[in-house]
């Protein structure tokens, strides 16, 4: 009886039987990725880089003692107290929610009279969220960013 004629399962079949599942996945894994969204990258990728490097820049340099802004929160009566510098031209504030976008705000200061800025803060909701405040002195600009935990 020749050994050759014999039919079955033997060990050649299943390497060919791993390689085709393997390929069947990484098919699978290529058509279920390209089908992704992807928001982390934008269309105009440069221009946001050199955006987010002049961001950096201005959170990095030294603010001088007599430009300096101090931002208090007082969770008992939901309000945000920002100390603006003197001299200061403009001032804006973000707040930003990781969690939902739809509740992020922005606020600009307009006032020209008065050192002190208050901001009702009914609208920050429980849990995590980032700020970043811009403001403007003697023709210098300045970013403070921080993060906030409402309880």
């Amino acid at each position: 009886m020749n050994k050759s004629s014999k039919k079955g399962f033997h060990w050649g079949h299943g390497i060919i039987l791993t390689f085709v599942l393997f390929g069947a996945f990484m098919a699978y894994f290529y058509i279920k990725m390209t089908h992704q969204v992807i928001e982390l990258v934008g269309d105009n990728y440069y221009e946001d880089g050199q955006k987010f490097q002049k961001k950096l820049d201005l959170k990095n340099q030294k603010v001088p003692t007599s430009d300096t802004l101090h931002v208090q929160f007082f969770a008992k009566h939901k309000l945000m107290l920002v100390r603006l510098p003197m001299g200061i031209e403009s001032a804006r504030i973000q707040f930003f929610r990781p969690s939902n976008a739809q509740q992020d705000k922005s606020l600009v200061w307009t006032s020209k009279d008065g050192e002190a800025w208050t901001i009702p803060s009914e609208f920050l909701t429980k849990g995590p969220w980032k700020y970043s405040v811009s403001w403007s002195v003697n023709g210098h600009d300045y970013l403070k960013e921080a993060r906030l935990l409402i309880n």
